[in-house]
């Protein structure tokens, strides 16, 4: 009899929506018994998918059903994270400062919840008596309306200080009474006899990677650490994402004497995640069956079949129990469709192969708006290699501004122009497509948060395709071996969909407009401003004009300073095809403020055959208007007496057009000025009668 048709058959890949199958299939690791029958570990530190959140979710329920422990379980919301480091400000210079102040505050915040709970208590509720001290500050807590982290930010309100930091973090263990309440705190457990666990995850909400983020994190596995030694009555946990573990021990000068010796990594092997795909198996196919390989082997067929099989499978993963969870779910998916019992090794690729895909069309949809080129980018990785050397992949990149051409959008052209190879490179790693080889550990690190390198790319440094996107560019390998998979280290924080892209573009027009400036005006500066208009001339007519080059004619007499052909691709420069004949585009460069009637002669004797009736004459004018007097009467004489329209085109104005190119949506508000431009030519400046005056 064949299964019925369930796309999540062996469960939820997220532990938050998976509850009903870790109850029933849950697998105690090691890591699990070593957390529930030694105090050691205080903090357990996981990549993306390596089950930290069903640690966490079986641990509460594992010490709720022992009546001398009370859990309380901390899990903040990204808000609540945000408004946190609000106060936090005044320290974003000094990770010492906010380390020093939060250590205080999280010690604070967690003595005052079993207080607060002891207090509720009718057991226990004696024992706060007749401690004004304790008492006092316990009122105070309670007038706080909202969660632990809430309470927290209120008490850190009245004591953190703008404009006196370093004082008031050296006067917040006197205004807490910190001391006296730790050891009162600690004294009424011990009368008690009862144990409080303190369950911390999703501390990764609202996580930024600064001084202020990591300050916060570190300062609560300080103050977690602090109380878990000093009585054997409190046991905080707390669950770390590997990225910001690393962050940690990176920023921390004390990190290998304080916390190093406190850390479980959560790490799974073959064996381990056999076990679980047969739990799971059993409980979702009814298998009456105990030894996982026999289970594994009753729902498998053909090449899956044994160990070999299973590892096959785990080929497509990077040994983490989510992957593995897809990646079944979706096989078995399959083979019910085909109204197969069993999975063989064409749902396996099949279930690889639409994973991959899928995950490829995720990423394009996610970044599309705020990084137009990625499509195009991305595949020209496709059916190459996974593994590469920056220059191999800059030599990729640079294949897409020579081939691409005129078939790209607008947005696309002006994306690959102003980001080039180089700023490509940094925005597929900003978004987790590329990741870079550690030269100390050679593991392969891959950022998912949207973050610029720490450091450059080197010609000859290592550069990985992350393995889910492998299946779906048809690259040369299809899978990892189980040693390789240990090399992948995943950053991320929760979803946040920003990209390095933005940040870039911006440095880039920055710098162009920046660089106008210094640029002295007359002959001494004129190589340099002609070279800065073309320039400025590529970014922002990426998408209108194709072969825009200096001097194309060479030593011809008619010698053109930049040309670039027009392609028609807006309706500004169809407009200057239909009513100007313009197909080659002249704009003639002069490095000084006010041209004059040899300059105006000059860029109308060039105005003939392809290059039309019209041109621009760029200038280092700070206006594109024209003036009533010279400017407006040699406009006039050129085209009343020449049938030719030239353009008064400033570099100032083509700042301007620059600074609209910040925002990838704006692509088409350069067509918009250019028509408004016109415009006014036409409607005013060739319709007014000379301004000279008559003698």
């Amino acid at each position: 009899m064949t299964r019925s048709l369930r796309p999540n058959a062996l469960g939820d890949i997220t532990a938050e929506n998976d509850h009903r199958m870790l109850g029933s299939a849950f697998v105690p690791t090691a890591d699990f018994r070593t957390l529930i029958e030694s105090d050691d570990r205080t903090v357990v530190v996981g990549r993306r998918g390596t089950g930290k959140s069903a640690l966490y979710y079986q641990l509460q329920k594992h010490w709720a059903s022992d009546r001398k422990v009370v859990v309380l379980s901390f899990s903040p919301e990204d808000a609540e994270i945000i408004g946190f480091r609000s106060l936090l400000k005044p320290f974003s210079s000094s990770f010492n400062l906010a380390r020093a102040s939060t250590r205080l505050l999280w010690r604070y915040a967690m003595l005052m919840e079993i207080s607060s709970n002891i207090a509720g208590n009718y057991k226990l509720c004696h024992l706060l008596t007749n401690d004004e001290i304790l008492d006092k500050h316990l009122k105070k807590w309670k007038l706080i309306s909202g969660n632990f982290l809430t309470k927290c930010r209120a008490t850190a309100k009245a004591y953190l200080s703008s404009t006196f930091p370093e004082e008031a973090v050296g006067d917040l263990p006197g205004n807490l009474d910190l001391n006296h309440i730790e050891a009162k705190v600690v004294s009424i457990l011990e009368q008690a006899d009862k144990r409080f666990v303190i369950l911390m995850d999703r501390l990764d909400e609202g996580y930024e990677p600064d001084l202020i983020g990591i300050g916060i994190i570190t300062g609560l596995v300080y103050a977690s650490i602090e109380l878990n030694k000093r009585s054997d009555k409190i046991r905080p946990v707390i669950f770390l994402r590997d990225n910001i573990y690393r962050a940690l021990a990176k920023e921390d000068p004390d990190y290998s004497r304080n916390v190093e010796g406190q850390v479980m990594r959560l790490h799974w092997d073959w064996a381990q995640l056999l076990q679980l795909a047969a739990a799971r198996m059993k409980t979702a196919f009814n298998v009456d069956l105990e030894k996982d390989q026999r289970i594994w082997d009753r729902c498998t067929a053909g090449e899956l079949q044994g160990r070999d099989g299973f590892k096959k499978c785990l080929q497509f993963t990077l040994y983490r129990p989510r992957d593995l969870l897809s990646l079944l779910n979706e096989a078995f998916f399959c083979a019910s469709r085909e109204s197969r019992d069993t999975a063989v090794i064409s749902d396996l690729d099949f279930a690889a192969k639409s994973i991959s895909v899928a995950r490829l069309e995720d990423l394009f949809k996610e970044y599309q708006r705020i990084f137009p080129s990625i499509q195009v980018v991305v595949n020209v990785f496709s059916d190459g290699e996974p593994e590469m050397s920056v220059a191999a992949a800059l030599v990729l990149l640079d294949r897409v501004f020579k081939e691409g051409g005129e078939v790209l959008s607008p947005a696309i052209q002006q994306d690959l122009i102003l980001l080039r190879p180089s700023g490509i490179l940094q925005a597929l790693y900003s978004i987790g497509f590329l990741g870079t080889q550690d030269d100390t550990t050679s593991t392969f690190t891959f950022c998912h948060d949207g973050r610029t390198p720490d450091k450059g790319f080197q010609d000859d440094g290592k550069l990985l395709i992350h393995p889910c996107y492998w299946l779906g560019l048809n690259l040369s390998r299809n899978a990892l071996k189980p040693e390789e998979a240990e090399d992948i280290n995943d950053e991320y924080t929760e979803i946040k969909v920003q990209s390095a892209t933005p940040e870039i573009r911006n440095a880039k027009i920055g710098q162009m407009i920046s660089q106008l400036e210094k640029i002295s005006t007359g002959r001494e500066g004129e190589n340099e401003f002609e070279q800065w208009c073309l320039d400025a001339l590529r970014i922002v007519f990426a998408s209108h004009l194709a072969n825009i080059e200096k001097h194309p004619n060479g030593a011809a007499v008619q010698r053109r300073d930049i040309v670039g052909r027009n392609t028609e691709q807006s309706d500004f420069w169809k407009r200057l095809r239909a009513d100007y004949q313009v197909r080659q585009v002249i704009f003639e460069v002069k490095n000084f403020t006010e041209p004059g009637p040899n300059e105006y002669r000059q860029l109308q004797s060039y105005l003939t055959n392809l290059y039309g009736n019209l041109g621009f004459l760029v200038t280092r004018d700070s206006d594109e208007n024209l003036r009533g007097g010279k400017d407006l009467d040699w406009v006039k004489e050129m085209y009343f007496l020449h049938q030719v329209v030239i353009v008064k085109f400033p570099a100032k104005y083509l700042c301007k057009l620059l600074q609209k190119l910040r925002s990838v949506e704006k692509h088409d508000a350069i067509d918009r000025q250019l028509n408004s431009l016109l415009d006014s030519y036409e409607r005013n400046y060739l319709g007014i009668k000379s301004t000279r005056r008559k003698n």
